[in-house]
């Protein structure tokens, strides 16, 4: 048993009346911290309270200090990406709300696209565009490739909206009915198939979007063929130190239904310095879609359906960094849509489309003294399954299966000579392969292709600055060499559903090599962060796709014959610009200005032609086509744009293009072709493009307006009137788009997004007809 004796009771006492004449003489504040723009609670905000005190927000952005003395106190707020909030404050002033407002600074000033190294845009002699969260988060695109609708001279089609099963984004003059003179990246890893250039927009998960990066102007002196007319880089969400849950729904017209979820965190890890982080996500959606053909072929076919839509994906990412200067990553996607075309006779969802693609890839990011080393290796397979399915005559039914294999590994060194040099080189190694067949149910019929494609790559770049990087130098070479083999095309157990195609059967195509050099010269003059003026010639080149070499087939206009012995297509282009920040004054101070101009001599450009032949395929004489090197094309235009930061919250951004798109030379295969495309304008390139929005973000609802003018383009190569729409040239459109977000409470946010308010009828080359408004309302969870 303790005792306690009457000293130590006395002694005791004493104490505690001396600590409460202290604590009477000190006190405690309270408070919350919040994001002034969307009312949102930031935990982890640094406080301090004079010299002495200092505590950080709680998850749910509420802190206490205590131990304060005095009638008022000094009070210092931080956090990442906020400006900091400084004020002397009466301490009886509680409890606190103190509102942070987000930094008015450029967004996302590092780009690692345009050199395959961290640069910043500010830095780099070329033009790059960067479309960041803010702008990403404000605009009611249901798919990525809308977002990218909204940068300038972006050249956009996607006829029928989400239900589309074919998007292209092109640049700078670019024909909008092919991807493959555009490259796409995904965090540096490139998608376009070897089989036909293109890229399924739709397996991107628009939720795990983080930035993309646009780097206009021929690449092909980095990152090889598909560059030819620029690079397009989205750039996904890093993983999380700290765990995080996301989801979503919506729900939309044509009864559209919608989820997102996607979660992550970190790993423990025993050695101080080593992180391990992971992120999963998976979507869905679905719609009944609706009838996307025009009303006269309603009429005439009996067997026109709604075209429909169910799609859904998941993925997973982890990375172990190590030492502080190692990292190794993995990422893993699958993907699977089934989309309606709008025609069934008798199978269970008629006609449709269907993509099962799968990919992962493993990199290495790393520093060895003054070296750094990134590498990454890559597989991606799509299976590709169409359902035809038609009755005229009689009723025809067959299936393709085309399977699209790509991977490759891509490697760099990069090494600082000084403090204004920096020197790259590295190696790249792709091979590209498909196997198809249609198989007919109706006959005994089925048709084979398949070819290979192997592409190695040296490149070497220099970066230099001068005069304290006010000039800034960017040199760089390049060397491809491309070698197509194992090609064939034939059919087994013929009927007269593909009989006609005997005499271009080829089991065993002839192997050949292919090569290219790829130049690059650029520099600027910068006299500030903000001001600059730069001039650039660069050489892009896109080697022949396995489609045009090995496949033989029905397409629109005629029948294609496989052509094993195209050769790539080149351009040679030069173009200037400046950045000028005009104003210096604190509202004006934010305002940029970013002009481009450009012209593009293109060389061995590829088109159909005729070979002066034609083939009957059951319903009357159609003209045979081939792939075939045989234009010279002049392409020049120029870029505006426009972006204001007002505050934090409103910013203000518009966007001005033009470009012609020519064909200067066309040479003729067959003596009896009366076609001459010489002096005509290409397809699909809209003579002028104008962007146009707004964002405004506040505690009550956050708005996002855009607006896009796409002004008339030619429909076909002939430059005459099409049979279907009665006209030469697709009409001019404008499209205005609305999206609000309201955060309900630190969980929870409620969006509407409307896209064609004024439901703006487009048409494309079929005469089918697009979406017109769409509408989606959704909900988001978040912690």
């Amino acid at each position: 048993m303790i005792k306690i004796d009457f000293k130590s009771c006395l002694l005791i006492i004493c104490l505690l009346i001396l600590s409460a004449f202290s604590l009477s003489a000190q006190s405690c504040l309270d408070g919350i911290i919040a994001d002034a723009a969307t009312g949102k609670t930031l935990s982890g905000a640094s406080i301090k309270a004079g010299s002495k005190h200092g505590t950080i927000a709680g998850n749910d952005g509420k802190f206490r200090l205590c131990g304060l003395e005095g009638d008022s106190v000094h009070i210092s707020v931080s956090y990442i990406g906020y400006q900091t909030f400084q004020k002397t404050l009466a301490i009886k002033s509680n409890p606190l709300s103190i509102i942070l407002n987000a930094e008015v600074s450029e967004i996302e000033i590092f780009v690692v696209t345009a050199t395959r190294t961290d640069s910043r845009i500010s830095n780099t002699p070329l033009r790059i565009n960067q479309l960041g969260p803010q702008l990403i988060e404000s605009l009611p695109a249901q798919s990525v490739d809308e977002v990218l609708k909204m940068a300038p001279g972006i050249n956009f089609s996607r006829s029928f909206g989400i239900l589309s099963t074919k998007a292209t984004v092109t640049l700078r003059g670019m024909s909008g009915k092919e991807q493959g003179r555009v490259l796409v990246l995904i965090d540096g890893i490139p998608m376009n198939k070897s089989d036909g250039g293109g890229f399924d927009w739709n397996m991107v998960d628009m939720g795990m979007v983080q930035k993309i990066e646009v780097t206009k102007g021929a690449g092909s002196a980095i990152y090889g063929g598909n560059a030819m007319g620029g690079i397009i880089n989205i750039i996904t969400k890093k993983t999380a130190e700290k765990f995080f849950v996301k989801a979503g729904m919506d729900y939309g017209s044509f009864n559209t239904v919608g989820g997102k979820l996607s979660l992550g965190g970190s790993l423990k890890v025993k050695k101080p310095g080593d992180s391990w982080t992971w992120m999963a996500n998976t979507f869905y959606r679905q719609s009944d879609g609706y009838i996307t053909q025009s009303d006269a072929d309603v009429n005439a076919n009996p067997y026109i359906v709604k075209s429909d839509l169910f799609e859904a994906g998941a993925g997973f990412r982890t990375r172990y960094s190590f030492k502080g200067k190692h990292s190794i990553g993995l990422t893993m996607n699958y993907y699977n849509d089934n989309r309606g075309t709008g025609e069934k006779v008798f199978q269970l969802r008629g006609n449709t489309t269907e993509h099962d693609s799968y990919g992962a890839n493993l990199n290495y990011q790393g520093c060895f003294g003054n070296y750094s080393l990134m590498s990454s290796a890559y597989f991606l397979n799509e299976d590709y399954k169409k359902v035809n399915e038609y009755l005229k005559d009689d009723y025809t039914w067959y299936e393709v299966l085309s399977t699209r294999r790509d991977l490759g590994w891509l490697t760099s060194i990069t090494r600082p000579v000084g403090t204004s040099q920096k020197l790259t080189a590295g190696f790249d190694f792709k091979n590209g392969s498909v196997d198809a067949w249609d198989k007919y149910y109706t006959s005994t019929d089925i048709v084979y292709n398949a070819g290979k494609m192997n592409t190695w790559s040296l490149f070497f770049q220099d970066e230099i600055g001068l005069l304290q990087d006010k000039i800034r130098i960017l040199a760089g070479l390049r060397y491809d060499i491309a070698r197509f083999y194992d090609g064939s095309f034939y059919t087994e157990s013929p009927t007269q559903e593909t009989a006609f195609m005997d005499i271009y059967n080829i089991k065993a195509m002839q192997a050949h090599n292919r090569s290219a050099f790829s130049p690059r010269l650029s520099a600027h003059y910068r006299w500030s962060d903000k001001n600059r003026f730069y001039i650039g010639y660069s050489r892009g080149f896109r080697p022949a796709v396995l489609d045009d070499m090995c496949r033989s087939g029905r397409i629109k206009g005629g029948f294609k014959v496989a052509s094993p012995d195209l050769k790539p297509e080149y351009l040679n282009n030069v173009e200037a610009g400046f950045d000028l920040s005009p104003f210096s004054g604190e509202i004006m101070q934010n305002l940029l200005l970013e002009a481009s101009a450009y012209y593009s001599r293109g060389s061995d450009f590829q088109y159909y032609v005729t070979n002066g032949q034609t083939i009957d395929m059951g319903f009357g004489e159609r003209p045979i086509l081939i792939r075939a090197n045989i234009s010279e094309v002049e392409i020049y235009g120029a870029e505006l744009s426009f972006n204001y930061q007002v505050n934090s919250s409103i910013s203000l951004y518009c966007g001005y293009a033009c470009a012609s798109a020519t064909i200067l030379d066309y040479t003729k295969i067959a003596s009896n072709d009366t076609t001459n495309l010489s002096g005509n304008t290409m397809t699909d390139v809209p003579r002028n493009i104008i962007t146009a929005g707004a964002t405004w973000l506040n505690r009550y609802v956050n708005s996002g307006l855009s607006f896009r003018y796409t002004g008339a383009m030619y429909i076909n190569d002939q430059n005459v009137v099409d049979e279907l729409l009665k006209a030469d040239q697709y009409p001019a459109y404008l499209t205005v788009d609305l999206k609000f977000r309201r955060p309900l409470n630190r969980n929870f946010q409620l969006s509407l997004n409307v896209q064609n308010i004024f439901n703006v009828k487009i048409y494309d080359s079929k005469y089918n007809i697009g979406p017109g408004r769409f509408i989606t309302a959704g909900i988001g969870f978040a912690m």
